[in-house]
């Protein structure tokens, strides 16, 4: 099933939620958490738009062309009314769980987490921005949240665990 969320949808959405100011990295970074626990709880994509890794952090390229006309609390090329019911819960607790950090440390710690590594080891010279695997996202993150303290080295190890079967190309 296609989502018909945008990325636009889940930045305005967070923007209001925020009720002040985010800055785009941290809006490309929290897509990127939105899109990973989605795929965890729920078992679908959020929104279709690709997700790369650059040095930087995760960041969808939409985002990118529509970012000069946001403000602090809105974002026009999307429609936060459109996220209800259990997709509202979703994006509600990754802005609980990471509002509270800079685009810049959110960026930090998914360089740390198995979906990055995995996509900027495919980094060449004519794919600078590899794109994040969904079917790595979806295992790291269905690990992340079955795991006990030290999480993220857990997620890591033993997200293969967590794949369904999945192929990838």
């Amino acid at each position: 099933m296609t989502s018909t969320i945008s990325v636009h949808d889940v930045a305005a959405f967070l923007l209001e939620k925020s009720g002040s100011h985010l800055a785009v990295s941290a809006i490309h970074r929290m897509a990127y958490y939105a899109q990973g626990w989605h795929l965890a709880w729920a078992g679908t994509p959020l929104f279709a738009e690709e997700i790369r890794i650059r040095n930087t952090g995760p960041v969808v390229r939409s985002l990118f062309a529509h970012s000069e006309g946001f403000t602090e609390t809105a974002w026009p090329a999307g429609n936060a009314a459109v996220i209800t019911g259990d997709t509202a819960k979703v994006l509600a607790a990754v802005f609980n769980s990471y509002g509270h950090m800079t685009g810049i440390s959110m960026g930090e710690n998914a360089h740390q987490e198995a979906p990055c590594m995995l996509a900027m080891a495919r980094k060449t010279d004519e794919d600078r921005e590899p794109v994040i695997d969904l079917v790595d996202m979806k295992a790291f993150f269905k690990a992340l949240d079955d795991a006990p303290q030290d999480a993220t080295a857990y997620a890591n190890r033993f997200m293969d665990r967590y794949t369904d079967g999945a192929q990838r190309p």
